[in-house]
């Protein structure tokens, strides 16, 4: 699992895992639940491995 950060400086976790035939990133929050998500609880801006830090 990696520390990520949005660009609002939000701290996001990400791993991957296998989707249909491919590995793809999972989001989820980084207070140690497990709660997937597809935007930032922060900012709302939509989640992308390439965008965050």
């Amino acid at each position: 699992m990696q520390e990520r950060f949005c660009s609002c400086g939000n701290k996001v976790m990400v791993h991957y895992g296998v989707v249909k035939t491919s590995w793809k990133p999972v989001f989820s929050v980084a207070d140690g639940q497990a709660s997937f998500i597809r935007v930032c609880p922060c900012c709302g801006k939509p989640l992308d491995i390439d965008s965050l830090r």
